[in-house]
């Protein structure tokens, strides 16, 4: 290759797992931010978001060829860490870079050596013969990731920005500092840190040393029980726990399946529905949370405040859910840019009803104004 080609292919690993919200609904409106992951433990999961930004267009297709892999620092390939894909598309015209529609997921073994591995990604443009090569960097550590670790800055500004640069070796030390600074009652804080360990489930292990070595309070073993209680987890008991823990530990998550869940509902009924959907988003950053909120705002249309004052109790509680939806989409738009461009691409979309445009069209200005 020249020596004085540059590449316009971008290859980086990340924790992300809202890469195609972000690139799908924020084209024209901003520029999308993906976080970088340089160290990754055992058994994580992890993508490689490669973005081609030069391809030849013939008789309005594009046909580029993409070998994504991992070597170790001897050169060898990872096994089960090799991707291919032929990505076929129909373009009329040069649109800039293009995302890979499926990413590549990998993940290292127990086996697999402590160190410094190197994702390489090789590009074929069938159309005009050209072949890339992009290399980037990753470490493997095989050392406990959560150890209890000294925590930096406010718990609830750290559980805020989750979406935006996830750090999962933090997560179980910042939820039993939530337990003693909030406790097991809110339902909305604990959801958020459930969203959290479904994606990033390779931590059960190094959670079940943590029992085992049988340093924490009863308490905060009660709050790690329901954690993975309420997970996606279903794999075998925590040798950690004891008998009479692992009954009760059965006992809820049983009494959790099939639990509520708000975005599997044709309707939100309480405000506090809306934490849940608010936690949901900052531990996984998906468009699907923020549209639900926008929904309710439905709920205020042909309405007032006084009108409802008469109204039977559920047609209050409604029209309460749709103003807390329009207060909250303000607060968390006024410092967290992806909510501003989610409600900006919900604006724009043509099925949107006139009464949910008008009201985030006014929730945009005054968050400008602010």
């Amino acid at each position: 290759m020249d020596e004085n080609y540059k590449s316009t292919t971008v290859v980086i690993p990340t924790l992300d797992i809202f890469i195609h919200d972000q690139w799908e609904l924020t084209k024209g409106i901003t520029a999308p931010r993906f976080s970088i992951v340089d160290n990754v433990y055992p058994n994580q999961e992890f993508q490689v978001i490669i973005m081609i930004g030069d391809y030849e267009i013939v008789k309005g297709k594009i046909s580029v060829g993409i070998n994504c892999h991992i070597e170790n620092e001897e050169g060898h390939t990872v096994s089960q860490n090799d991707f291919e894909r032929t990505l076929v598309a129909d373009l009329e015209e040069y649109i800039g870079f293009i995302l890979l529609p499926e990413l590549p997921q990998f993940n290292f073994g127990k086996t697999d050596a402590e160190g410094e591995y190197t994702i390489v990604v090789t590009i074929n443009d069938a159309n005009s013969g050209k072949e890339e090569i992009l290399k980037s960097k990753i470490s493997l550590h095989t050392s406990s990731p959560n150890k209890f670790i000294e925590l930096e800055g406010e718990l609830e500004g750290w559980r805020q920005n989750y979406y935006l640069d996830p750090k999962p070796n933090e997560l179980i030390s910042y939820y039993l500092q939530s337990m003693d600074e909030i406790g097991m009652n809110d339902n909305a804080n604990i959801q958020f840190y459930v969203e959290a360990l479904n994606n990033a489930l390779f931590l059960i292990e190094d959670i079940d040393q943590l029992l085992i070595k049988d340093e924490l309070p009863q308490k905060k073993r009660n709050a790690i029980s329901l954690l993975i209680a309420r997970s996606n987890y279903r794999g075998p008991d925590l040798s950690g726990f004891s008998k009479p823990e692992l009954e009760i530990h059965h006992q809820v998550r049983e009494e959790d399946e099939g639990a509520y869940n708000p975005l599997l509902e044709e309707a939100l009924t309480h405000p506090t529905e809306l934490d849940i959907l608010w936690s949901m988003f900052f531990a996984n950053g998906k468009y699907e949370n923020i549209e639900k909120i926008i929904s309710a705002l439905s709920y205020t249309e042909g309405r007032s405040i006084e009108e409802v004052k008469n109204a039977p109790q559920a047609d209050m509680i409604q029209y309460a859910v749709g103003m807390a939806s329009s207060w909250s989409l303000g607060l968390n738009g006024e410092s967290h840019p992806l909510i501003k461009t989610y409600m900006i691409h919900t604006v724009n979309k043509p099925e949107m009803s006139e009464h949910i445009r008008s009201e985030l069209i006014t929730i945009l200005e005054n968050t400008e104004e602010e």
